[in-house]
């Protein structure tokens, strides 16, 4: 993939400094005539265009990320107090929150994260957590020490239920508003490499060279800024680390990949 994206770049590159040296080949060009005070403002406004809504998009698109990654250590905390809270109930409820937890938290790295970077939800995942709301609401509040652990126990599964939802809404949501500034981006990136092309530049190496390394700039900075728009997956995307290592503290330090 990645021998792919350099080919394209060396492709799109070599093809803008052909089309550079052919449009030095008309006589206004290579007079300088086409120099004009008009054309560098109009060059001027399109790369503060393109630098505006690239900005934009990447604060976007990466809050995107930092939001699931915020949702998913709210999840880890709730889910690692809730297992050690019920050590004051009775040791069988206290075994089946503590096993709901924990399936909950291999769930999530085993399967639901690689689901949402797809898109989709995972109703397992759904269905651990009914299970553990299940049985936080059934724990027992019969002295003043067991009706303590029972609503912190509950807290922690509405904080789980929380930081869940809000983790699946952003990675399953469709993103028009980023894709609108990305298309933009990529537009503007067009533009600021055949504007100079459209009006004309002199074939000396050094414009050969600077339209070169501009294509080759932006083509690399618009391939960073597509991943942006995957927060679980490319080489900015979030892992399920936090419930990895929830699951490596516990007593016999379970793996999610086990």
């Amino acid at each position: 993939m990645i021998f792919l994206i350099f080919l394209v770049l060396v492709l799109l590159t070599a093809a803008v400094a052909a089309v550079t040296l052919l449009s030095a080949r008309r006589e206004a060009v290579a007079a300088g005539g086409s120099d004009s005070d008009s054309q560098s403002f109009v060059g001027g406004v399109l790369n503060a265009l393109f630098t505006v809504l690239l900005a934009f998009y990447i604060v976007f698109a990466w809050q995107n990320g930092d939001d699931v990654d915020k949702a998913a250590q709210q999840e880890v905390n709730a889910l690692n107090d809730a297992y050690w809270q019920v050590g004051a109930v009775p040791a069988e409820q206290a075994a089946s929150i503590r096993s709901l937890a924990e399936q909950y938290a291999h769930r999530v790295a085993e399967h639901e994260w690689a689901a949402l970077g797809q898109g989709r939800g995972d109703a397992e995942a759904d269905r651990l957590l009914v299970g553990l709301r299940a049985e936080a609401i059934a724990l027992p509040a019969d002295t003043e020490v067991l009706k303590s652990a029972r609503e912190q126990v509950l807290a922690d599964v509405r904080q789980i239920d929380e930081g869940h939802r809000e983790r699946v809404d952003v990675a399953t949501d469709d993103q028009s508003f980023n894709l609108v500034l990305l298309v933009g981006s990529i537009l503007g990136a067009v533009l600021m490499i055949a504007f100079p092309l459209l009006v004309g530049l002199s074939a000396r190496p050094a414009n050969v060279v600077t339209m070169a390394l501009l294509t080759l700039t932006l083509g690399f900075t618009i391939y960073l800024s597509v991943q942006l728009m995957h927060p679980l997956q490319g080489p900015f995307g979030v892992d399920p680390d936090s419930f990895r290592a929830f699951l490596e503290a516990l007593p016999g330090g379970t793996s999610a990949t086990e």
